[in-house]
């Protein structure tokens, strides 16, 4: 009995893995559009606020006006370079997985239908 859980386990994880590699490879257009907004989007975002950072009336111009908005300015600007920066990273590093991904999936298709033909032909199912 333990044997054949253990057997049914396998098979419901090969399954899953089956369905997640499926599901990857149907989503991969939108995987590969939202890679391509954020390595578009984050660097303008980068350079906006780098340049509102140094340009030298502006912060100045905020701190004067009012100096907690001026705080506050500039903490939305310190955390829209590290979410831009991240966003960037994870976008190149997201791009370079997909671009690899339709051989790597095609390669895995070929020897799970090489792999379905032997077991076919070796017991008769």
């Amino acid at each position: 009995m333990a044997k054949k859980e253990e057997s049914t386990g396998r098979e419901s994880l090969l399954e899953m893995i089956d369905n997640l590699v499926y599901h990857v490879n149907m989503e991969r257009i939108w995987l590969n559009v939202l890679c391509m907004t954020s390595i578009i989007i984050a660097p303008i975002s980068l350079f906006f606020t780098i340049f509102m950072m140094l340009h030298p009336g502006i912060l100045r111009l905020t701190f004067r006006f009012d100096f907690p908005l001026g705080l506050i300015t500039m903490a939305y600007f310190i955390i829209n370079l590290f979410v831009a920066t991240l966003w960037l990273v994870v976008g190149l590093k997201e791009f370079r997985f997909l671009s690899k991904w339709s051989y790597r999936f095609k390669r895995y298709f070929s020897l799970k239908e090489q792999l379905d033909k032997e077991l076919q032909r070796e017991f008769g199912g």
